[in-house]
């Protein structure tokens, strides 16, 4: 379930002088978004979201925008196609996309959710392959184009790293059902919960001495920075007892000379900094120091001396931890990193996304005469699309509370009838 506090998010508004004022709410958990009208000036979405919040779960799809009154009254509600603010975002075919060999696909109509993790996450199940047993995945999407760019490098970048015992293994590369342009991807899916998540396990040694060694290898070898190495990033295989990292949303080439879109590498967010404050907060579940800006976290805070929190397990005295960290710091400060991908071994490098088709939008310069500027058309309102006749892909489904009280879900949306 995704929780309350990052269920709902406003991308854009229109609030001209003296009102009314409208923002477009994102409803993570159904896929959507619904315009929310207010009298007056309101320039804080907060408002809007509080409002929409009330009624999410039981406005029918084809409510588009809702007007509301200063207490959050429904005043009066709109179904009629000019008010639906939802886009269609522009997705790769297959054909454009140079999978690595062995990777596969599968459609997003043979996806079941299980759970919903967070936004653009579900925990998902697809049918049995060549006789082999149901299988459950992460499945990671985008179906805003603000994210298209950061979806295409985490997936181009986990599905070509080689497959390693402390890393979740990428899954399958996500096509649409309707033209098989590429809509995401899944990662195998480990039970048990993050280090976040599930506290109760003892820290091991061991799974320390793991992370510390698939970070060299990602950064050293493969010239690939995670840059949010954090507790709820990392999960543990009880069948081999290793600790795994997942989730390459923030992860980038280090110091490349042409850095792809959606990729940022940052040295205030270096992996062996990550490791230490990970590994702190474990430990003593003090997780204030990393709570500041990433230029303001600094190693130096930490202190000498870190006293267990009570309700942490360990297998070796808290010395035993520090001095394996104090030693690799040491280490690693002679390791330069990569200036450009040949100065590694073995670079992860990947192609640039696919343009998108162009349009020609028109506009008035500063003397009223009109003037034409060509742009890449990253998405399209939805009723456009219906009205030149496209394919629209929709993502729009029933809210947790139906899940909830066992309703069945495709990830297309659409609701399984037993």
């Amino acid at each position: 379930m995704i929780e309350d506090e990052f269920k709902y998010f406003c991308l854009s508004g229109d609030i001209p002088v003296g009102g009314p004022s409208t923002w477009h709410v994102t409803d993570w958990d159904q896929r959507r978004v619904v315009s929310v009208t207010m009298d007056g000036e309101q320039d804080d979405d907060s408002i809007a979201i509080k409002h929409y919040s009330r009624y999410s779960s039981h406005l029918s799809r084809d409510i588009y925008r809702i007007h509301v009154s200063h207490t959050g009254e429904i005043i009066s509600t709109y179904t009629d196609p000019e008010n639906d603010p939802t886009c269609c975002v522009h997705y790769p075919f297959l054909h454009e996309v140079f999978l690595p060999e062995g990777i596969q696909t599968v459609r997003r109509d043979e996806l079941e959710e299980l759970d919903r993790l967070g936004p653009d996450v579900d925990l998902v199940e697809y049918p049995p392959y060549l006789g082999g047993p149901t299988k459950k995945v992460v499945f990671k999407y985008y179906f805003l184009w603000q994210y298209a760019q950061w979806s295409w490098k985490e997936m181009n970048l986990w599905m070509r790293l080689p497959r390693h015992p402390n890393i979740v293994p990428f899954d399958r590369v996500v096509v649409d059902e309707l033209e098989g342009r590429v809509v995401g991807f899944t990662n195998i899916y480990v039970p048990g919960g993050s280090l976040q998540e599930n506290q109760s396990r003892v820290f091991r040694l061991e799974w320390l001495q793991q992370l510390i060694r698939v970070v060299d290898e990602l950064n050293l070898r493969y010239g690939i920075a995670h840059q949010d190495i954090a507790p709820r990033n990392l999960v543990v295989d009880e069948s081999t007892d290793s600790i795994m990292l997942f989730d390459f949303n923030f992860a980038a080439r280090i110091h490349h000379p042409s850095p792809g879109e959606g990729e940022s590498y940052c040295e205030d967010r270096n992996d062996v900094k990550g490791v230490i404050f990970t590994a702190y907060e474990i430990i003593t579940r003090d997780s204030s120091l990393r709570s500041k800006p990433h230029e303001e976290q600094n190693l130096d805070d930490l202190g000498l001396e870190w006293v267990k929190h009570p309700g942490v397990k360990l297998n070796h005295p808290v010395a035993s931890y520090q001095l394996i960290l104090q030693e690799w710091r040491e280490r690693r400060a002679g390791a330069l990193y990569a200036a450009h991908p040949g100065d590694v071994p073995e670079a992860i490098d990947w192609p640039s996304m696919p343009k998108p088709p162009q349009k020609t939008e028109t506009f008035m310069d500063a003397h009223g005469q009109p003037s034409y500027m060509t742009v890449e058309d990253w998405d399209e309102s939805r009723q456009d699309v219906r009205d030149r006749g496209g394919k629209v892909l929709n993502w729009e489904r029933p809210p947790q509370r139906l899940l909830d009280s066992g309703t069945r879900v495709l990830s297309t949306g659409e609701v399984i009838n037993c």
